[in-house]
């Protein structure tokens, strides 16, 4: 008689195994997503000076695609990468999105903009997504209605049925509607909170006074942010008690700006090149300009690009106006 054929149940690799696969795949930058120090070296080619950053963000992406989902907040000045980061990462995990947190307002308050509106972006049955909200500083700051009530303090409620993890029920129509698991979602919280980094900096000054003695000036942002001064600021509790970690992000120094601007990869003007599809060349004397603006004015990069962009538009102008029949295919700027 025949014997049974018995099937072995063959167990899941472990993550440090070369089979390893995700729990959440991803065709788009599978590869990568298998290590986090794959990630962080990818990100490392598109920002510059935020390694400690790259490393938390490659982590929470990483744990993300095992099922092991966080609720994460980044503090740290206008300009600093802050989102640029995620906007990176979308590329290999685009199942990232992102939310200005500066429009949302409490349900039942004016408005459409609610805190769950977001969800319509989800799909019920794949709902692995990251959700990053920018300018999150804006939603937390204390506003009050004409009754003294603290509409910041509303919204942060409803923000708490999002991180808690629960299914929350979603209109699709007027007669329609869909459960989506939260508990599957990772959450990114970015802002600057400006006004608190700079109070810490004068509490943390020192004026010396008499013969010999030491003035100690702190800038903001040079002592990191802790949850206590993000409930100080508005930050309601609750959602303090949810946070997985605290990431501060610090200012790019007036040499680390010439850095990004000339060398580095993740250079603006590399990446103006692909989108005008010229060669763009910037003089030593132009390029520390741009640093020191970027550097004085406090709003990072995207000044840095913005007044590129302007110039270029502004050569490529003046070159059809010389021959109106062919484009420039160089810019030389300063």
């Amino acid at each position: 008689m025949p014997t049974a054929k018995t099937t072995v149940k063959k167990e899941p690799a472990n993550f440090y195994e070369d089979n390893y696969i995700p729990y959440r795949k991803c065709e788009s930058g599978s590869r990568i997503l298998r290590n986090p120090s794959e990630i962080y070296n990818y990100l490392l080619k598109k920002v510059y000076k935020q390694d400690p950053y790259c490393q938390d963000a490659a982590m929470i992406l990483w744990n993300h695609c095992r099922g092991i989902t966080s609720r994460n907040y980044v503090c740290g000045p206008a300009g600093s990468g802050k989102t640029y980061v995620w906007q990176c990462l979308q590329e290999i995990y685009p199942k990232i999105i992102i939310v200005d947190a500066s429009t949302i307002t409490a349900d039942g308050w004016r408005g459409e903009n609610k805190a769950t509106t977001f969800l319509s972006q989800v799909d019920p049955a794949d709902p692995d997504v990251i959700v990053v909200f920018d300018e999150f500083d804006k939603l937390v700051c204390p506003r009050y209605t004409s009754g003294g009530d603290n509409v910041s303090a509303a919204i942060q409620s409803e923000f708490l049925k999002l991180i808690e993890g629960k299914a929350l029920e979603i209109k699709v129509s007027n007669t329609s509607s869909v459960l989506i698991d939260t508990s599957r979602m990772s959450f990114v919280l970015c802002g600057s909170f400006a006004e608190k980094a700079r109070e810490i900096a004068r509490n943390n000054s020192k004026k010396g006074f008499g013969f010999m003695s030491e003035t100690i000036v702190h800038e903001a942002f040079e002592d990191e942010l802790v949850l206590e001064d993000l409930i100080s600021f508005g930050l309601i509790p609750e959602m303090a008690s949810r946070a997985t970690r605290l990431i501060n992000i610090h200012p790019l120094t007036e040499d680390d700006y010439i850095h990004l601007i000339i060398e580095h990869p993740g250079s603006p003007i590399k990446k103006l090149e692909k989108l005008y599809g010229l060669r763009i060349t910037v003089s030593e004397e132009y390029g520390r300009r741009l640093a020191q603006n970027a550097f004085h004015a406090g709003l990072g990069v995207r000044s840095v690009t913005a007044e590129l962009q302007r110039a270029i538009d502004a050569e490529i102008f003046l070159g059809f106006r010389e021959n109106n029949k062919t484009p420039k295919k160089e810019v030389t700027l300063g």
